[in-house]
């Protein structure tokens, strides 16, 4: 299908769902409102009489008066509030297969977070969406619940906490958070299709009947309506998280998620009760504000990293904890050596990498299609390998911190390039070339952690990081697949192959090094290489 009539498809079941969403909300809200400012009238005549309220809207009053079912008679014509919830659902549903069951999962798979296959993640993200009505409705017919619903809603939240760090450790985090949101929204209409709806079917046939009716079925649908007013919350800010990286993205993404659950919770408790009971509502906004306040704190980098205006002093060697270095350092100038050059070949069938379906904004970039990069081929010669000195340059002072910053652009929703290398304490600097919105999240266990959003076309971002790491990851929270490695090195002895699968490393002292080749598919090889004024010959790398 045409990339841009699917975007108009997503675009318009996206406004459907947002529409019909809304109108199930406001009449939940609508309807909570109404039960607890109800006032009985002690003249009222009406059997069944629970109470009235007068309001004005429009230019003129409503009156609205509340009768049990079994004292008063059925009237003749008859609203039910049932269509609003079923296609909020079905809409739902329909985006997440479109968006993330469709392109072999794209945007449900994230290799950073775990190898997960696409059948095994569309089998867990359908299980936490239908599995985990059957878990919570179970709970929630069992006698227990009756009077005292405390252990009810302790193993409801342990369901949801399971849940949630479980999809957030398996599939991106956006896919994630939608998948708890599908979750939510599916105990929630189900609810109205399997226990409210029905239950009122029967109070309403046996009140035409003339039979008894059981009070039970109201007290068990109104729990089961309640249980929906505070869903609302937290699947209103599941469907507003998708634009906002800084939540899925983050490292505790299933943290955040709860958190703002809770407090979402929390907050629509305060105006569940406000009216009969002010005190609590007071403290449970208290929470609810207090809990949204702590998870920005949370989220927020603790130290951010000041720009580098004066070039500092690293040691080359990457000294391990308790290590002494028993040779003398010297400072070694890098401007006078040996330039070494070399060749990465490849060998055997190059792999296709996996279709990708992008966004009609990237997709029209790529004009044979876009596929993944994890391998890169090119008349044998692969691309994307570095190339650095592990062992040689230990004990010595490398001081010549280019001032030229490394750039790695995004660009047709793919990263360029896919692996790049920067000294410490050298500016590398992150472009959005696009124009849809990307972020770019770090995943590193040296250097200090972030997650910039960059949602304008040809914004710049730049970070200085102070520690050498192999690898520092650059992701794409927004869309997963995007992906890219940056080596922060501490010595200046390394190149990345080019599209001809060539490397140079210069000004090379003379003397005994070990040469690493790195590839993200096909691992590592080492050569033991001496350096003389003369050079090296037919320095070359094959991997298979």
């Amino acid at each position: 299908m045409n990339q841009e009539i699917f975007d108009w498809i997503l675009l318009l079941t996206r406004w459907l769902h947002i529409t019909v969403a809304v109108t199930w909300i406001g009449t939940s809200i609508f309807f909570m409102w109404l039960d607890r400012t109800f006032e009985v009238n002690e003249k009222s005549t009406q059997p069944g009489h629970v109470g009235e309220v007068w309001m004005v809207h429009g230019g003129g009053f409503y009156h609205v008066e509340k009768l049990l079912m079994g004292p008063t008679k059925v009237p003749e014509r008859l609203h039910w509030f049932k269509w609003e919830s079923y296609w909020t659902w079905i809409s739902g549903m329909l985006l997440i297969a479109l968006h993330f069951y469709s392109g072999d999962g794209t945007f449900l798979l994230d290799s950073s977070v775990s190898n997960m296959t696409y059948i095994q993640a569309v089998s867990l993200s359908l299980f936490s969406i239908f599995g985990s009505w059957f878990f919570y409705d179970f709970i929630w017919e069992r006698g227990f619940n009756k009077n005292s619903p405390v252990f009810g809603h302790i193993l409801t939240l342990s369901w949801l906490t399971g849940m949630a760090y479980l999809l957030c450790h398996t599939m991106s985090g956006r896919a994630a958070y939608i998948h708890i949101g599908g979750m939510l929204g599916t105990w929630m209409t189900a609810n109205v299709f399997m226990r409210i709806i029905p239950r009122q079917i029967m109070m309403v046939e046996a009140s035409r009947n003339g039979v008894p009716v059981n009070q039970d079925w109201g007290k068990n649908a109104k729990n089961r309506s309640t249980h929906n007013t505070y869903f609302t919350l937290p699947v209103i800010f599941i469907m507003l998280s998708n634009h906002f990286p800084q939540t899925y993205g983050h490292d505790y993404n299933w943290v955040i998620l709860l958190l703002i659950s809770a407090g979402g919770a929390a907050i629509r408790e305060y105006f569940v009760v406000r009216l009969k009971n002010p005190k609590r509502s007071i403290v449970f906004g208290i929470i609810g504000i207090t809990l949204i306040m702590g998870v920005i704190l949370f989220s927020l980098d603790k130290n951010e990293e000041a720009a580098v205006d004066v070039v500092k002093t690293y040691h080359v060697h990457e000294q391990k904890k308790n290590e002494t270095i028993p040779v003398e350092q010297t400072h070694i100038p890098t401007s006078a050596g040996v330039d070494i050059k070399g060749v990465i070949f490849f060998e055997g069938e190059v792999p296709k990498g996996k279709k990708l379906s992008m966004p009609a904004a990237c997709a029209k970039l790529h004009k044979n299609g876009a596929y993944s990069n994890e391998v890169i081929v090119k008349n044998g010669k692969l691309q994307n390998v570095l190339v650095r000195i592990i062992k040689g340059h230990e004990g010595k002072i490398y001081d010549d911190i280019p001032s030229t910053e490394v750039v790695l652009d995004q660009r047709g929703c793919m990263y360029s390039p896919r692996v790049i290398g920067a000294r410490v304490g050298q500016k590398v600097t992150f472009i959005n070339s696009d124009s849809i919105f990307h972020n770019v999240k770090s995943v590193t266990s040296a250097n200090q952690k972030f997650n910039m959003a960059m949602p304008h076309k040809d914004q710049r971002e730049s970070k200085v990081f102070t520690k050498s790491e192999i690898f520092l990851q650059a992701k794409c929270s927004v869309h997963p697949w995007m992906g890219a490695y940056v080596a922060i090195l501490d010595h200046p002895f390394f190149s990345v192959s080019n599209a001809n699968g060539e490397f140079k490393i210069s000004n090379i002292p003379e003397g005994q090094y070990v040469l690493e080749a790195w590839h993200e598919v096909y691992g590592t090889q080492t050569k033991e290489i001496t350096v003389t004024p003369a050079g090296i010959s037919d320095l070359k790398f094959i991997f298979k």
